[in-house]
C-alpha cells in the first residue's frame, strides 16, 4: 500500500522548511498532531524546534524559546537526534535576538553530541554556527576548517551540501584576517563547489569575493572587469525576475559597493603618481601650494 501525502510530509517535514517563515510553521503545525500520535516521539520533537526557528526568524523570540521548552519537557534521552536539533535551535534563537553571550553553550553541546552519534549533517551545522558567534578571527578559520573537513569526508549527501558555503564562510574570514591570497583561494573553491551544483547564488557571491580579494591585492583592473561582468548578470537577473527583491537588492548593492571601492583604490594610486611627480616642479610648489595640498590629501 502506497503511503499518504500526509505520512510522506511527516516523514519528510524538512522538506517544508522554505520560503515565507509564516507559511513555513503554518505547514509544520499541520504535521504536530500525527507527529505527537508516533510511539516514536523523535519526529515530533525535531518539527517543534524547526517551529521554533521559523519563530525566530519571524522576530517572535518568546514564542520560540516556549516552543523549544515544550520540546525540552517531551525530551527522553533516547532522542538524540531530536537533542542535537533542539540545542541547535536553542542556541539560533539566542543568536536571532542577538543574545550572543547565551549561543556558544547551546552549539557546543549540539556539535559534541552530533559527533557522538556521527549526525554528519548537524555537526556541519553546529560547527558552521559555532564559527560565525566566536568573536576570535583564528577561531573561526579553524572552526569552519572542521565543517569542510567533515563535509568533504561525509557520505551524507545533505552534509555535503553544505560545501559552498562553508568555503564562503572561510573566505571571509581570511577577509577579516587580512589573509588575502587566503581568501582568494577559498572564494575560488567556493565557485567550483557552487558551480557543480549550479548554485547560482553562491557563484555570484563566489565572483563577488573573488574581485573582492583582488582588489585588496591591489590587482585593481582584474578586481573591475569582475565587478563590471557582475553588474551586467544583475541586469540579466532583474530582466528574468529570477531573485527576490530582498535578495537582489543585498547582492547588487554589494557590487555596487566594491566598485566605489575600487574606483577610490584606483584614486589614491593616481594622486600617489600626480604628487611623486608634481610635488618636484618648484612652480607648482610655489604658485600652487593648495593644489599640492588637495592631491596630497587624496593619497
Amino acid at each position: 500500500m502506497s503511503k499518504t501525502t500526509h505520512d510522506m510530509k511527516l516523514e519528510n517535514f524538512d522538506d517544508l522548511f522554505t520560503g515565507n517563515p509564516i507559511e513555513i510553521e503554518k505547514n509544520l503545525s499541520q504535521l504536530l498532531p500525527s507527529a505527537q500520535a508516533l510511539e516514536n516521539k523523535s519526529i515530533y520533537l525535531q518539527i517543534l524546534s524547526q517551529i521554533a526557528l521559523a519563530q525566530a526568524m519571524q522576530k517572535r523570540f518568546d514564542e520560540a524559546h516556549k516552543t523549544l521548552d515544550t520540546a525540552d519537557e517531551n525530551l527522553t534521552p533516547e532522542y538524540h537526534l531530536a537533542h542535537v536539533r533542539i540545542l541547535l535551535e536553542r542556541g539560533r534563537v539566542f543568536h536571532q535576538s542577538d543574545n550572543n553571550v547565551k549561543t556558544s553553550p547551546f552549539f557546543q553541546k549540539s556539535y559534541e553530541l552530533s559527533v557522538k552519534h556521527s549526525f554528519d549533517f548537524h555537526t556541519i551545522n553546529a560547527a558552521h554556527m559555532i564559527a560565525i558567534v566566536t568573536e576570535n578571527v583564528d577561531e573561526k578559520i579553524e572552526w569552519n576548517k572542521k565543517a569542510i573537513g567533515l563535509a568533504k569526508q561525509t557520505d551524507d549527501n545533505r552534509g555535503r551540501a553544505w560545501l559552498g558555503a562553508l568555503y564562503n564562510n572561510l573566505a571571509q574570514n581570511y577577509i577579516e584576517a587580512t589573509q588575502f591570497n587566503e581568501a582568494l583561494s577559498t572564494f575560488k573553491l567556493c565557485r567550483e563547489s557552487a558551480e557543480e551544483k549550479n548554485e547560482s547564488i553562491i557563484i555570484r557571491g563566489a565572483k563577488w569575493g573573488i574581485g573582492r580579494s583582488l582588489r585588496s591585492l591591489n590587482r585593481l583592473d582584474e578586481a573591475l572587469s569582475i565587478q563590471h561582468q557582475l553588474l551586467k548578470e544583475y541586469d540579466e537577473v532583474v530582466m528574468k525576475n529570477e531573485l527576490p527583491i530582498e535578495l537582489l537588492i543585498v547582492g547588487r548593492g554589494l557590487v555596487y559597493e566594491e566598485l566605489a571601492e575600487i574606483h577610490l583604490a584606483y584614486a589614491k594610486k593616481f594622486s600617489e603618481c600626480a604628487y611623486h611627480d608634481l610635488s618636484k616642479d618648484p612652480w607648482l610648489i610655489k604658485l600652487e601650494p593648495k593644489r599640492l595640498e588637495k592631491i596630497k590629501q587624496q593619497m
